[in-house]
């Protein structure tokens, strides 16, 4: 989505490119929106923080009004702990070294809650939690996706009921996260879906209660499906990531009948153009470790004078094929171009450039959760 095509100012050519920009008026606006959106609907923000992988932004999160964080590893929570005093890790845990690390981080925070999937870890979690120091717990529900999660049926019942009655947990509830339905590019469709989905998790949920199993929270749901989550009235929280920053996946998606965006685009890629030797073609410093490459390919939003398509011309360089052949651009000029899928590509990066509507520098933001930089496992 080329929306602005206007040249950028040149004091950005005092950053090292490629770098990852995060414009401050639409990221604060998004922060906004999604905190009014919930709070109209009686709906708990715990914003994944898997997409940002900062402990600056997830402290703007919570000071926005978001009751805690998610964490899709445990070590992107033991990172992140100094932002959130409630974490939900998303993933099942399943290496019993995992267990003196669930207990350490435990006691770093007022609230940790795990889910659990299966009944291979539960013995590992009862030799150090017991009924004066219970681990949180949700169970975690198969959407239909079949990544992780329990299928909701009898062996989910029997598996809540063992978690419920054991001393060594609390049962608070469960998870059911329908990543497969994010990106459903009919807003009817996506609807439906999401519909049925939550419809069989309000079945689940009635039997545990029949069984005397209270289940007060029910968390999942994202950005795409923000607006439909708490439709049903049986989702308790919402697991939005994405949101603060938009990407061209969710920007291609529909998401009304007017064709608006709920959140506007505000995480870029700044790039420089290093060769210009041939007319209607240039090189770019952001190649293939710039973005992520598992979606469609980036796109121009702002810094050249005509329209032109981004490709990939290896590792380190990416470059701009313009629709007139005969277009020519100066080498050191600057791009801004919209990243596929807004998670893995800041996964690349050590910090967020944060700029004003001027592009006047206003900070820097560690990316201090990045996967590797610590721990050498999950």
């Amino acid at each position: 989505m080329t929306t602005n095509l206007s040249r950028l100012p040149t004091h950005l050519r005092e950053l090292q490119t490629p770098c990852l920009l995060l414009l401050d008026p639409p990221f604060r606006a998004n922060l906004a929106t999604m905190s009014a959106h919930c709070e109209a609907h009686d709906f708990a923000l715990r914003p994944h923080a898997k997409t940002h992988k900062s402990s600056s932004i997830a402290k703007t999160q919570i000071d926005r009004g978001a009751i805690g964080i998610c964490c899709a590893t445990l070590s992107e929570a033991e990172h992140l702990a100094d932002a959130s005093d409630s974490i939900l890790i998303t993933s099942p845990l399943a290496l019993q070294r995992h267990v003196a690390r669930v207990s350490s981080l435990s006691d770093r925070l007022a609230e940790l809650i795990c889910v659990i999937d299966s009944p291979e870890m539960i013995p590992h979690f009862e030799e150090i939690f017991n009924a004066n120091r219970p681990l949180n717990v949700l169970l975690d529900l198969d959407p239909g996706m079949h990544r992780t999660g329990i299928e909701m049926g009898r062996e989910a019942l029997t598996l809540a009921r063992r978690l419920h009655d054991s001393p060594s947990f609390n049962f608070k509830g469960v998870q059911c996260y329908a990543g497969n339905l994010m990106h459903v590019e009919s807003i009817g469709q996506r609807t439906r879906r999401s519909h049925e989905l939550w419809q069989r998790v309000e079945t689940f949920k009635r039997q545990l209660e029949e069984q005397r199993i209270p289940c007060p929270i029910v968390s999942g749901g994202g950005t795409g499906t923000h607006d439909i989550d708490w439709q049903g009235g049986v989702a308790t929280e919402l697991q939005a990531g994405s949101y603060p920053f938009m990407d061209l996946e969710y920007m291609n998606i529909e998401w009304n009948a007017n064709g608006e965006l709920p959140f506007q685009p505000s995480l870029f890629v700044l790039t420089t153009v290093v060769s210009a030797n041939t007319p209607g073609n240039v090189t770019t410093d952001a190649g293939l470790k710039a973005f992520s490459t598992d979606s469609v390919l980036p796109q121009v939003y702002a810094g050249i004078d005509a329209s032109a398509k981004y490709v990939f011309k290896g590792d380190e360089h990416g470059g701009l094929i313009f629709e007139d052949a005969t277009t020519t651009v100066a080498v050191g000029t600057q791009v801004l171009i919209t990243p596929p899928h807004c998670d893995p590509t800041i996964n690349l990066y050590d910090q967020f450039t944060l700029v004003d509507d001027d592009y006047q520098l206003l900070d820097r933001l560690a990316i201090n959760a990045r996967s590797g930089r610590v721990f050498t496992d999950v």
